[in-house]
């Protein structure tokens, strides 16, 4: 059989707290068919220190490992690559410094997701792997510094769950000299209990068929209590919970400890990850749980075929966003019309073709979310539109596309803040400038609220150094819409401040 081309493949990288993982997979028949996995323990939430800085010896040994991920996906298409970031990341102070020299080092723009992010991709991922059913399942995933809660049926989620507590962070808040005591053990149990107990309500009100397990610390306890006895078919009881804790407790230490199926690589996190587990079953009553082979990278596999085959998350996450913000969907889908025609228009003169992110879509959205602040306040609207954007969950969106989105909501009109562009990695801290030219256009262009669509020229000279545009419109038109003519006549002026030439005609 011949080798699929490349195009066929596709590379999802999960840049964990504890471990970076990568998987190469293709899709055959509505199944995904690994080829390839690579994994390596970084443990990059150790190299956190109090203050929330990476150190320089966690960020060299992620940057080693992401230099060899690179070799397996050099030679992929770039959208058929994702590459994201979790707890450590959301949190780290200089974050910005090493998600640069990361992309230089993986040769692919890393995204940094959100908790509730996180806990839709993992769902994604956890439910593809399992058989077809009507049940409702709750999932569980701990991870390095974070672990997620989700209820759903079938592949739509319920309720989603991201806690600040993950195996990382708990063995190094109670066991960081790796002394395993009962009391450490009890205590550890009543932190991860305190942490979760604000969401059982909310989690066992909506009840479940099934409850199922992701990722290392799940899978690896699992195989603990299976190779002990403590469990016969590898699902996971408190009952054998309980085994492995009073084991740990009479080693004293995970490091020393003689317990069958308890590898190396995960000595130095159990302790925390099989607190988090047990505070779980108990806070949350589980009988039992199964374990799910796939996890947060599969997701995004999955999440990536979706987006190529038009089945994108973000543009019903745009949709909730408008209905919740009761924004008036005629007059922002005039807008993004108005919009896309000017960046065909635009897009080679100011070399709008990004691998990266989807400008025309980016442009999109923006457009049809740019009032969603008025449902505040219409009073610096603007501002409550941007704040919304970039603190909002919003299913299938980076922290760095709410980020591009907010940067243009706050510019859509008014004053010019160029500012709110300064913390855009390259060249996205320019172009994100052109593309919200082009909305501010579309924006004055439909003024009037009405269904009248001009067709609209947008010359841009590009002989001349200084960004020079002109706007020509159909005969006559500006003479029937005087508000118009007067709103470019201010727009030219707020422009001319940033630094862009605009004529009229």
């Amino acid at each position: 059989m011949n080798e699929s081309p490349e195009s066929d493949l596709y590379a999802a990288i999960d840049l964990g707290s504890n471990s970076f993982h990568m998987i190469l997979a293709r899709q055959r028949d509505h199944q995904l068919q690994v080829i390839d996995k690579h994994k390596e323990m970084v443990r990059l939430r150790s190299g956190l220190d109090a203050q929330g800085w990476l150190s320089d010896d966690a960020i060299d040994s992620a940057l080693s490992c992401l230099t060899r991920f690179g070799q397996l996906i050099k030679h992929l298409p770039v959208q058929n690559i994702r590459a994201v970031g979790t707890n450590t990341l959301r949190n780290a102070q200089n974050s910005r410094s090493f998600l640069r020299a990361a992309r230089e080092a993986l040769g692919h723009h890393i995204e940094i997701i959100s908790g509730q992010e996180e806990a839709r991709l993992i769902f994604l991922g956890v439910v593809h792997g399992l058989p077809k059913s009507n049940e409702q399942r709750l999932v569980m995933d701990i991870g390095g510094g974070s672990t997620e809660y989700i209820i759903g049926q079938g592949f739509d989620n319920q309720h989603l769950t991201s806690t600040e507590m993950g195996c990382v962070s708990l063995t190094q808040s109670c066991f960081a000299d790796d002394v395993i005591t009962a009391d450490r053990m009890s205590r550890a149990i009543a932190s991860a209990r305190q942490i979760l107990r604000p969401h059982r309500k909310n989690l066992t009100k909506q009840g479940w068929d099934s409850a199922y397990g992701a990722s290392g610390t799940i899978k690896s306890i699992s195989q603990i209590l299976v190779d002990n006895q403590w469990s016969s078919d590898g699902s996971i009881q408190l009952s054998g919970l309980q085994q492995l804790r009073g084991e740990l407790i009479k080693a004293g230490s995970a490091m020393d400890a003689t317990i069958a199926g308890l590898k190396d690589d995960r000595r130095p996190v159990i302790a925390g990850g099989l607190a988090i587990l047990i505070a779980t079953f108990e806070e949350l009553g589980i009988a039992s749980m199964l374990v799910s082979q796939n996890a947060l990278r599969e997701g995004l596999v999955f999440d990536t075929l979706g987006r190529l085959h038009n089945e994108d998350s973000r543009e019903q996450s745009v949709q909730a966003m408008q209905n919740w913000m009761r924004v008036d969907t005629a007059q922002a889908k005039q807008v993004a019309q108005t919009a896309r025609r000017l960046y065909h228009q635009a897009h080679n003169t100011w070399q709008l073709h990004d691998t990266e992110y989807n400008y025309p879509k980016l442009l999109e959205w923006a457009a049809q979310l740019h009032e969603c602040g008025m449902a505040i306040s219409y009073k610096r609207y603007r501002h409550h539109s941007a704040y919304l954007l970039e603190n909002t969950d919003l299913a299938g969106f980076t922290n760095q596309e709410k980020q591009m989105l907010a940067a243009m909501m706050l510019n859509h009109r008014g004053k010019f803040i160029k500012e709110a562009f300064d913390n855009l990695f390259e060249p996205h801290n320019t172009k994100l400038i052109f593309l919200t030219v082009l909305l501010r256009l579309a924006v004055r262009i439909h003024r009037g609220r009405d269904l009248d669509s001009p067709e609209v020229l947008l010359h841009i000279d590009a002989s001349s150094l200084e960004h020079r545009l002109s706007l020509v419109f159909e005969e006559g038109w500006l003479a029937q819409h005087p508000l118009t003519a007067m709103d470019l006549d201010i727009e030219a002026k707020r422009l001319e401040a940033a630094g862009f030439y605009l004529t009229i005609q």
